[in-house]
């Protein structure tokens, strides 16, 4: 499939409005498949040559919501990445209304938090050079840390209902891992 093809953008755009939508009124659990192709006036069919399923669509939806996110620099991106992800949550308007609806849907939550570590996660990979770690560390290695501590702290955030500040859970997440990015 040609991405640069304007019928599949329209359709990837029509789909993704239509989740958006569906979102603004529901929680993400119950938003079936055929809600999403209804409201889109799109065929099933057409729906899953764009899209593995509804979560692969909600990926597609938050990539493009936030684009500018990740022009951040890099280095607040990964030294203070709840403050970050807190920023982006709070300043794109569609992201929040939609983070408000949703606040109490833990397929939703996870999602989100998923597409943000993975992001994260590429950003160590990309910027190994830029790392303060002790060189016997394997770089494969702080990938795998920095994720799983990322994912570990917003589980612990949510099964403990702790309401800190990011800036104080990033103070806490850096004590843990002591992983920061330099200036190159």
């Amino acid at each position: 499939m040609n991405e640069k093809d304007l019928r599949v953008i329209k359709t990837k755009r029509a789909l993704s409005n239509s989740l958006y939508t569906l979102l603004e009124k529901q929680s993400f659990t119950s938003i079936t498949v055929n809600q999403i192709c209804n409201e889109a006036l799109t065929h099933r069919t057409t729906f899953y040559k764009h899209f593995y399923d509804k979560y692969d669509l909600l990926i597609y939806l938050i990539t493009e919501i936030t684009k500018d996110f990740f022009s951040m620099d890099i280095k607040e991106r990964i030294n203070h990445p709840f403050s970050a992800m807190e920023q982006t949550l709070n300043d794109i308007d569609e992201l929040k209304r939609v983070g408000d609806k949703q606040c109490d849907d833990r397929e939703f939550e996870r999602t989100i938090s998923n597409y943000f570590i993975r992001k994260l996660q590429a950003d160590i990979k990309q910027n190994e050079h830029r790392l303060s770690v002790d060189a016997n560390v394997p770089p494969e290695l702080i990938f795998y840390v920095y994720g799983s501590s990322l994912y570990g702290f917003l589980e612990w955030i949510n099964e403990n209902h702790i309401d800190l500040p990011a800036s104080e859970v990033d103070v806490l997440f850096q004590k843990l891992i002591n992983i920061k990015v330099h200036d190159v």
